[in-house]
């Protein structure tokens, strides 16, 4: 009787083991670290983007400063030959207003332009700087995360080690014929298929069972199975 209580146990045991796999997988504080990662990288490839657009627009600022430089110096010739007095034509004269009303309309623009790409730089900056807080701070959040996931997980780590310590003793002192017939009848029940009965009643299917099977439980040697979900009984009285 003592082997087959112990049977139990070890079937209650590897039920517990089963449970803590299954917790290990599904730890609430590790899928919440997964998620808080996964929106981490999504926010460093935001950040990312952010400093490219405003390494863009300092190229762009650079270009334009260049060009309107470019500009301002053609303007200048063009002015000093306009004003120099040596050209007599009008036809010349009013083919070189235009081009020098041509070249301040693009200044005008251009300058314009720097304006936008000077405001566009500023808000850049307070942009970058923002995501820079909110990068430390997520940080610190994901590590915090990482911290109470790794220790949950130790945890039920060290549960299953003291669980599969108990289930390494039982294998050793419970017989090896009793072990098999465990194992055969858990592959066909695909469940409990032991049985812990109390105040005659089977502790799988609390289906109440005659009383001729409480001697049959207590003779030594003897298996006595439920009929109703055929699992072994043990005595739990």
């Amino acid at each position: 009787m003592e082997q087959l209580q112990l049977l139990w146990e070890l079937q209650e045991i590897e039920r517990e083991i089963r449970q803590k796999e299954k917790e290990l997988q599904n730890l609430a504080s590790v899928i919440k670290y997964k998620q808080q990662k996964t929106a981490f990288l999504d926010f460093l490839e935001e950040k990312k983007k952010a400093e490219e657009r405003y390494a863009g627009e300092k190229k762009s600022l650079k270009h334009y400063e260049i060009e309107l430089q470019n500009i301002s110096d053609t303007l200048k010739e063009l002015n000093s030959e306009l004003y120099s007095g040596k050209i007599s034509s009008a036809k010349e004269l009013e083919s070189l207003e235009k081009k020098v009303r041509s070249k301040e309309k693009e200044k005008s623009d251009l300058e314009e332009k720097i304006l936008a790409s000077m405001e566009n730089l500023e808000n850049g900056e307070k942009e970058i700087a923002e995501l820079k807080i909110r990068e430390k701070e997520k940080k610190e959040a994901l590590q915090k995360s990482n911290t109470h996931a790794r220790r949950d997980v130790a945890n039920v780590r060290g549960e299953l080690e003291l669980l599969k310590g108990k289930q390494d003793e039982l294998m050793r002192t419970i017989d090896a014929h009793l072990i098999s017939k465990y194992r055969e009848l858990n592959n066909r029940l695909q469940g409990r298929c032991i049985s812990l009965v109390k105040k005659g009643f089977c502790g799988v299917c609390n289906v109440s069972l005659p009383s001729s099977f409480r001697s049959r439980m207590l003779t030594p040697g003897e298996l006595v199975f439920c009929e109703n979900c055929g699992c072994l009984l043990v005595p739990g009285d």
